[in-house]
This record gives structure tokens, C-alpha cells and sequence, in this order.
């Protein structure tokens, strides 16, 4: 009987209203008070928050880098992706084939959508929020695909940034009578260049430049080509520029000492010593002082100075391009750590050189001088070089400047 009476109890409970947490179908909410909704509103609302699905764009990730991978629009693809697309499966295959990229078996992100994703935060500018909306995953996911990248290129970095040619003369200088053999020991240029940076408060002081700006400087050599050959990224825009140079010279093993000889160009702020050749100071040096009637050189210092920034104009060159390819570096960075913002210097100049070497119909390679963007966040080096290092670095710059006049103004 007992039995009996527990079941028809269970019975007539199941076709009553069950009790339940209050606001959900279940409770009774005539008994619930009106101040329990207005808490639960205000403090805790996603635990009520029904769970609706956020992604549900038509056109997935994937689906959208299918589209411009298939668009006949090269201008298009070049836009969005900063590259062109023979460029661009030759780095996804160059970062798969290292093993620097791997396609997990239940990934349902390609190293095809991972890369188009990372150039759209680079050369796009685009938030990881505006990512998650374009490629319809998750926050997580966008983070995580993202650094991914980042590592892989980073990884690749010693590939591709290296020393340069030590031994025989650049055809740029070689095939050119104003600059050979006057510069045929110069191998390159060297200069440096603020990158904004974002960094907690506690840090800013140490963090902003001379401008005012948060920043972190950059130190880079490259080549005739325009490849970057050397980059030393990460000090904080308020560090002394000697302290930035000196410790790499000092402290970094990698640094691409030139034999003995052989220099790198350097502007005026720079010290004329050992391997840096600097120009001559209080004559003029930057190239618009040349145009129109001021082509006339006045004594060997003032052509050896023009000749000397018609060579060294290829490392601001070189920024400018790395810039307008890649605003991130231009407009700023996001929240990220700030190992993370040094990385993704690496991973632009990585990218760089990439596509320098891969891509000879390359938009904004191939533009005038005029057309590019000349970088003026140079930094300047107070060196604490040697007397006998002086004299010897003026000797050679003065020889090279008395041999560049005597060729032109034979008695």
C-alpha cells in the first residue's frame, strides 16, 4: 500500500508544474519577487543568457579566402592580402614544407585561411575582433591561429635575414661611374626607425621617443636589393640610440660585422668609425637639396655627400616599402605582450624579404622613388668610438671624396 501511494504521488507530481530556478519554464514566477529578475539582469545575466549561436555568416572563412584566391581581380587579392597570389601559395608552401605549419587532421582551419588571417591583421590592420567576424570563428581560435603564424615566420627568420654579400661589389654600385669604384667596399646600409608600441602604464615613460610617441626602435642594415640583411628590434623608444647600437655590436653574436674594409653607409648622426661611413658634416646631404639649381656640386665634401645619400636612400627606402606594405608597423600595435610586438617586426621583415625574393612584379617594389614612402622615424647614434677609429674612418671618407672630384675635374 505504502508502494502504491509513493508512485500515485510521483504520477500526480509529473503533471503539475515542477519546481524550478526561479525565471525558467519551470518555476512558478507569480512567487518569484520582482527584485530577484532586476539582480539577476544586473549582476549574473549570462548565466540566464539563453546560448545563440554568433557565427552564422553565410559566407564562412574559408568560403571567403576561396573567393579572392578565385577572383580574377588581381588588384583584389593584392589588396587584401598584400601579396600576389603566385607569392602567397609559395609562402603557405614554404612554411608547410618546414613543417613550420601543420594541418591538423580535425583542424577545421586551413594553413591557407591561418596565412590570409595573419595578413589581414598585418597588412590590414585589423583587430582579432574584426577577424572573428570575417572568418567566423571564435575569438580563441583567431588568437591562437595568429600566433601561430607568427612563430612559424619568426622561425623562418634566419632564412631569409641574412648577412649579405661581403665579397663582390652590388651591380648597383659596380654598373654605376658615380659610384665605382669609389664605394666598392661598401656593402650595404645601415639606419633605424621607431615602430609604435603599446605597453602598460607603468612602462610608458621608458617606452616613449623623443617625439612624444610610444614606441619601440628598430636597428636594420640591407642590401642594394632592399633586402633587409639585419634587424635588432625591441629597445624602448626613450633608450639612448648608443646604447641601442653598442649592444647589439656588443651582445648580439648574430651581428654582421663587414671584414676589414669594408663598410656600412650611415647617416650624419651616426659615428664615422671602423666599419659605419658616415658623410660630412655641416655640407648638404638629404636628396632634395640637389634638385633644380642646386645640382652644382661646390667642393669634393658636397659631392661626396650626394652620392654618398643616393647609395645610403636605399635602407629608407626599404622602411618606407616595409611600412606601407604593413600598417601595423606604421599605425600601431594592438594589446599584445610585448615580445609579441617585437616578433611581428621580425615577422614583417621576414615577410619582406620573402616576397623581395619571390615576387619580381611586386606593386609597391616596383614603384618610383618618388612613389614611396620615405621613412623619417631615423634614430641617432652617439657612439663613443676611438680617436685612432676616427682618424682612420676620416682618411678613407676623405680619399673616396678627393677621388670622386679629381674624376670629375681633371687638371
Amino acid at each position: 500500500m505504502a508502494s502504491s501511494e509513493v508512485n500515485a504521488g510521483i504520477e500526480s507530481n509529473s503533471g503539475g508544474e515542477s519546481p524550478g530556478t526561479p525565471g525558467t519554464p519551470g518555476s512558478n514566477e507569480s512567487d518569484v519577487p520582482e527584485e530577484f529578475y532586476a539582480f539577476r539582469d544586473l549582476i549574473c545575466p549570462e548565466l540566464f543568457r539563453e546560448n545563440v549561436p554568433r557565427n552564422t555568416s553565410a559566407l564562412q572563412g574559408a568560403g571567403w579566402v576561396a573567393e579572392i584566391m578565385s577572383t580574377p581581380h588581381q588588384g583584389r587579392f593584392f589588396d587584401n592580402i598584400r601579396m600576389t597570389k603566385p607569392c602567397f601559395y609559395a609562402l603557405v608552401d614554404a612554411l608547410t614544407s618546414r613543417g613550420l605549419l601543420l594541418q591538423g587532421q580535425t583542424s577545421r582551419v586551413t594553413s591557407i585561411e591561418e596565412v590570409a588571417l595573419f595578413m589581414q591583421t598585418v597588412g590590414m590592420h585589423k583587430r582579432h575582433r574584426d577577424n572573428m567576424e570575417r572568418f567566423q570563428h571564435s575569438l580563441e581560435t583567431i588568437n591562437r591561429r595568429f600566433h601561430r603564424v607568427l612563430s612559424a615566420l619568426c622561425a623562418m627568420a634566419p632564412e631569409l635575414i641574412t648577412p649579405p654579400n661581403f665579397i663582390e661589389s652590388h651591380p648597383r654600385v659596380a654598373n654605376n661611374p658615380d659610384f665605382y669604384p669609389f664605394f666598392k667596399d661598401c656593402v650595404g646600409a645601415m639606419d633605424g626607425t621607431l615602430v609604435p608600441a603599446w605597453v602598460p602604464r607603468v612602462d610608458q615613460h621608458r617606452y616613449r621617443s623623443r617625439k612624444g610617441r610610444l614606441a619601440q626602435n628598430v636597428l636594420a642594415i640591407c642590401d642594394f636589393e632592399m633586402n633587409f640583411t639585419y634587424v635588432y628590434a625591441g629597445w624602448e623608444g626613450s633608450a639612448a640610440d648608443a646604447r641601442v647600437l653598442d649592444n647589439a655590436v656588443s651582445q648580439d653574436p648574430n651581428f654582421p660585422f663587414p671584414p676589414i674594409g669594408k663598410y656600412y653607409l650611415v647617416d650624419a648622426g651616426f659615428a664615422n668609425y671602423q666599419c659605419f661611413l658616415a658623410p660630412y658634416r655641416g655640407t648638404r646631404y638629404h636628396l632634395p637639396e640637389w634638385r633644380g639649381q642646386g645640382h652644382r656640386y661646390r667642393t669634393p665634401q658636397d659631392m661626396f655627400n650626394h652620392a654618398h645619400s643616393r647609395l645610403r636612400n636605399v635602407i629608407e627606402r626599404c622602411f618606407g616599402v616595409l611600412k606601407k606594405r604593413f600598417p601595423i608597423i606604421q599605425w600601431g600595435m594592438p594589446s599584445y605582450l610585448q615580445h609579441h610586438q617585437v616578433d611581428i617586426v621580425i615577422a614583417c621583415c621576414t615577410l619582406h624579404n620573402f616576397i623581395r625574393r619571390f615576387s619580381n612584379d611586386d606593386i609597391i617594389f616596383n614603384e618610383p622613388d618618388e612613389d614611396t614612402l620615405i621613412d623619417m622615424d631615423s634614430f641617432y647614434h652617439r657612439g663613443h668610438p676611438t680617436n685612432s677609429e676616427i682618424e682612420a674612418q676620416r682618411t678613407i671618407r676623405d680619399s673616396i671624396a678627393m677621388q670622386m672630384w679629381a674624376d670629375k675635374h681633371p687638371n
